[in-house]
């Protein structure tokens, strides 16, 4: 349709700082698997950090915008295992089931491809979220662990911990 709003991903500048606190406070609100300190964070220091982020081929922080708007973000940080970086996406509820969490995976997982030193990218997910299971078994993940994980409402669940080889 015309008058749809374009998605655009795109490496999220320093001039996002703001607008990227605000989405993960609102993120951090709508699920439990969802990870995030930026309570402890002002937005001098989150540009600061995005502006360390966009210069390391070890770190991405990609962000979905619509309507000049970010509606959610891929994160790929580093590990305590060589070569593996772990992979975290997250998007607004009211945007879930349009294709934009595939969109950012695939994009992580690009960059991790062709732009990082990662071999191996891993995740972990809540054994419950059936659809996030699915997207990542229908892009390649292999499940490698059954674990227990607490959520953000400290709620003990089954979780998977999953990886793919990029390289």
């Amino acid at each position: 349709m015309a008058n749809e709003p374009e998605l655009t991903l795109r490496k999220a500048l320093p001039t996002d700082a703001q607008a990227t606190l605000k989405l993960l406070k609102i993120l951090k609100t709508e699920s439990t698997t969802f990870e995030d300190t930026s309570d402890d964070v002002d937005p001098a220091t989150e540009s600061e950090q995005i502006k360390q982020i966009s210069n390391s081929n070890q770190q991405l922080l990609l962000l979905a915008i619509l309507d000049g708007n970010p509606v959610g973000l891929v994160t790929i940080l580093p590990t305590s295992a060589n070569g593996t970086g772990e992979i975290g996406v997250a998007v607004l509820k009211q945007h879930w089931q349009k294709g934009i969490g595939r969109e950012l995976m695939l994009s992580g997982l690009d960059w991790a491809a062709l732009d990082s030193s990662y071999e191996i990218i891993s995740l972990t997910v809540q054994a419950r979220n059936q659809r996030a299971v699915k997207l990542y078994q229908d892009i390649g993940f292999q499940t490698t662990q059954k674990l227990r994980v607490t959520t953000s409402a400290g709620e003990v669940v089954a979780a998977y911990e999953m990886q793919l080889a990029v390289k």
